[in-house]
């Protein structure tokens, strides 16, 4: 879902006869699917705001930056507001995407995050945790012990289908790269860094894969984004325990197809989801990270309390992804990551 590719034109112009028409009164939100990221965002925002205006809001996904493509080019938009990958915001911005106007919001952002025609959604902190099981009273406790097979011996698991996550950043971290110094990243010595624990580790390729290891003990370190996270814990996965680290941060956006009928109205929409109360809400609900930096949670259970990595008192440890050079140099860098992992 993260780049674009071929979808069929006419699959899309016929999923679009059941969808919401050109009324006004009505909106399709496209997110990611049932879970507790897109549970987050109909309890935290979606359903206050049919309340608040009366404009119906119809949930429709997954999203897929593929359909949202074939929709434009065939000149049949029937989603109003998508979130996505950062990247599509500043690759299509004014092509595949309108542009957003926030207003008074435009400030209430983490530097870098905002762009021409994305809004940032929700921020993901990617986890270094153990397992309290395997290591008891001698856990790791630095993001090199992650690499340190001879250190700490065990399985590790990662997600490792999308390297835009942190994981690659993560590596250089571990091994010394200072935070701003990351850029352009070094594929070579992420891919040594790597290497050292190869035979270690176990390449996910869901998020879902990933939090079954980690629930079922079948990994013993693990580099996971905050939200999954929250789930895993959730899940019964109770014995995994957060190292305290730097915490690289990607985010999501929210997107308009460029040719909605209902620009204006999809402005609005975004515009109250990224209010500050409606950020606390959803992330309150959904174990991922409010854009919005005056947002602020209040009454965290046990375990949104060990997920809250993004909060004003870690702003020391978080360390954002460079958006742009990914836009530019993503399929390069795929290209040598899935390599790597298939070699």
């Amino acid at each position: 879902m993260r780049r674009l590719g071929l979808v069929a034109v006419v699959a899309v112009l016929v999923a679009s006869c059941g969808t919401a028409g050109g009324d006004g009164k009505s909106l399709t939100f496209v997110s990611y699917g049932k879970g507790a990221y897109q549970d987050g965002q109909q309890k935290g925002f979606l359903e206050p705001y049919q309340k608040d205006t009366g404009v119906k809001v119809v949930l429709d996904g997954p999203s897929d930056n593929a359909k949202l493509r074939a929709m434009v080019e065939a000149g049949r938009v029937t989603w109003d507001v998508v979130d996505t990958d950062a990247f599509m915001a500043r690759e299509h911005c004014g092509t595949l995407l309108e542009k957003i106007d926030v207003g008074p919001l435009k400030d209430s952002f983490p530097p870098g995050t905002l762009s021409d025609c994305g809004v940032p959604a929700a921020l993901f902190g990617l986890m270094f945790m153990y397992n309290e099981k395997t290591y008891g009273a001698k856990p790791p406790t630095a993001l090199a012990d992650f690499f340190d097979p001879v250190k700490f011996p065990g399985k590790r698991v990662i997600y490792a289908k999308d390297p835009t996550t942190g994981q690659l950043e993560a590596a250089l971290l571990a091994d010394g790269v200072p935070a701003d110094k990351l850029y352009p990243l070094d594929m070579d010595r992420v891919l040594r860094t790597y290497g050292k624990i190869r035979r270690d580790l176990t390449l996910a390729q869901t998020y879902g894969q990933q939090q079954q290891i980690m629930v079922d003990n079948q990994a013993d370190m693990a580099l996971i984004v905050s939200a999954r996270a929250y789930s895993t814990l959730k899940a019964g996965g109770t014995q995994w325990k957060r190292v305290p680290t730097k915490i690289p941060v990607t985010w999501d956006v929210f997107v308009v197809p460029k040719g909605s009928p209902k620009k204006d109205q999809a402005q609005e929409l975004i515009k109250y989801a990224s209010g500050p109360e409606q950020g606390a809400r959803f992330a309150e609900l959904s174990g991922a990270g409010a854009a919005n930096t005056a947002a602020r949670k209040s009454d965290l259970n046990d375990i949104q309390r060990q997920i809250d990595v993004l909060g004003p008192q870690h702003a020391a440890d978080t360390v954002f992804i460079n958006a742009d050079w990914w836009t530019g140099n993503y399929s390069r860098v795929v290209q040598a990551w899935t390599t790597w992992q298939t070699g």
